[in-house]
């Protein structure tokens, strides 16, 4: 088991430093929800608004609407939040740039050299 975290953090730390962090927390993001099983509802949140008490919040529903989209599901998709089908589109298609801009500068710096 200690020989996997090692893989994975060497992994993560080399994707860090070859792609950038943001493109990293995109990646992350589209991972962990095209995973997470979005029809189960669960007691945890990790809204700020609904944590303090608040019972609307603006972008709740988001994460589970770009799950929803990663599954196929865009009739519930839009039921859980509007904006989950531009966002799935901003965030894919911000992460395709941030790719090919670092693959452009690292092409650029191996040239130079």
């Amino acid at each position: 088991m200690h020989r996997i975290n090692l893989i994975v953090v060497s992994l993560a730390r080399t994707l860090y430093w070859r792609i950038g962090l943001e493109t990293v927390t995109w990646i992350a993001a589209l991972t962990y929800l095209a995973i997470h099983n979005p029809y189960v509802q669960t007691a945890f949140s990790i809204c700020p608004l609904e944590n303090l008490g608040f019972h609307y919040c603006p972008g709740c529903g988001l994460g589970r609407s770009v799950s929803f989209i990663l599954h196929g599901d865009v009739m519930r998709s839009v039921e859980t939040h509007l904006l989950g089908i531009p966002a799935t589109i901003i965030i894919i298609f911000r992460t395709f740039s941030l790719l090919k801009g670092s693959l452009r500068w690292k092409v650029l710096d191996n040239s130079v050299h």
